[in-house]
């Protein structure tokens, strides 16, 4: 049999059909609605051209509301931020993570509804009070306890929760954890920073950069680092310097408190690139310059460490494939009543520059893998 093929002298009186788009596109109902619903395996490539060619052509929208009665979904995934700070979303990793996220939603014909704000103030989010999504994605700040304490209260609303760079509690029903390697990102800023301390010349003052508020990814970097501190025996403490918002000024102002009080430091290591290189402005601003003077290291990598001179030796961050994977995991949840994994680990890619060495002519060299990508089942 021959199917017929899109075509402009194809009539259709009033608004088009879902009947109208496969008959145009030669094919069933069913298909169409596979294809526009973006179920995978279900048709096959030129039946897909064909479905979306004749959708174009016709003008066709699928209803939503007719949508949402017959699959008894509201097509919608709710996003809870929990950051007291109001820029919390010009955050990078929180703006990469969340446009990951939305371009897998999209795809797959769901919205995306977000909520932030700090953890008093969401009690009386409307994604608490009202059932209005399918599945609930958070991500935050704040004590373990805290935490636990909103994942179970998320939990309770009867949909699943996709926990974002942060581990499940013990007995946490219908969820799964998205990280990415923040512990291996911490260890290998730190076998780099402290293996070059030789015993002529060995680190006397190294201080970590990192926010007031808690947030386990930090905590995981920070634990990294303590431990290649231990292992590579470094007599040196760390200090942590809390800085406030992690704003350019609350940095400089934090760091500079530190020094007046313990003086300059000779390993910097930023918890995210915009605290490291306000540190390394300060400091340049008093005489003291990377690397001859002082090592200093980012996180993240987003694209802030080509602006800084030297070049930021940083720790490249997966925020937007960890968004895509927990988009991903959260349809297939939908689709077939279970996640496919209970905790989702996606690695970082060190990256060396020249704000901490001078090797290979000063140029930054390629940056190293560590870890691995790691699913752990039910």
């Amino acid at each position: 049999m021959t199917r017929s093929r899109p075509s402009a002298e194809t009539p259709v009186q009033g608004r088009a059909t879902l009947r109208d788009v496969a008959r145009l596109a030669g094919t069933t109902p069913m298909t169409v609605s596979n294809v526009i619903n973006a179920r995978s395996g279900q048709a096959g490539t030129e039946t897909t051209r064909r479905v979306m060619e004749a959708c174009a052509q016709l003008g066709y929208r699928p209803h939503a509301a007719a949508r949402k009665l017959r699959t008894n979904r509201r097509m919608a995934i709710g996003v809870i931020i929990v950051d007291p700070s109001p820029h919390y979303i010009s955050d990078p990793f929180t703006s990469a993570l969340l446009a990951g996220l939305n371009d897998v939603l999209g795809a797959g014909g769901y919205s995306m509804l977000l909520h932030g704000g700090s953890r008093e103030s969401l009690d009386h989010s409307p994604l608490l009070a009202r059932v209005e999504t399918d599945a609930l994605c958070l991500v935050g700040c704040g004590a373990p306890g805290e935490l636990a304490s909103l994942l179970d209260q998320l939990l309770r609303l009867g949909q699943p929760v996709a926990l974002l760079q942060d581990e499940l509690p013990d007995g946490a029903g219908d969820a799964c954890a998205f990280l990415q390697d923040d512990w291996e990102g911490g260890r290998a800023v730190a076998r780099h920073m402290f293996a070059r301390s030789a015993a002529s010349n060995p680190c006397r003052h190294p201080v970590m950069l990192a926010p007031s508020l808690r947030w386990p990814a930090m905590e995981r970097r920070e634990a990294g680092i303590r431990e290649v501190m231990a292992a590579l025996r470094v007599a040196a403490s760390l200090h942590v310097v809390r800085c406030g918002d992690e704003s350019f000024d609350e940095t400089q102002g934090a760091l500079a408190r530190h020094i007046a009080i313990e003086g300059v430091p000779d390993v910097v290591m930023g918890g995210n690139d915009r605290m490291a290189i306000a540190a390394m402005k300060l400091l340049a601003e008093h005489g003291v310059f990377a690397p001859g003077m002082v090592r200093v290291s980012g996180f993240n990598g987003f694209d802030f460490w080509r602006y800084a001179t030297p070049e930021l030796t940083t720790v490249r961050s997966p925020a937007f494939q960890l968004g895509d994977a927990c988009g991903r995991a959260l349809l297939h949840r939908l689709e077939t009543g279970a996640f496919s994994s209970r905790r989702v680990v996606l690695p970082v890619e060190f990256a060396p520059n020249r704000s901490s060495t001078t090797d290979n002519g000063g140029r930054s060299r390629p940056g190293v893998r560590d870890g691995r990508t790691q699913t752990t089942g039910e």
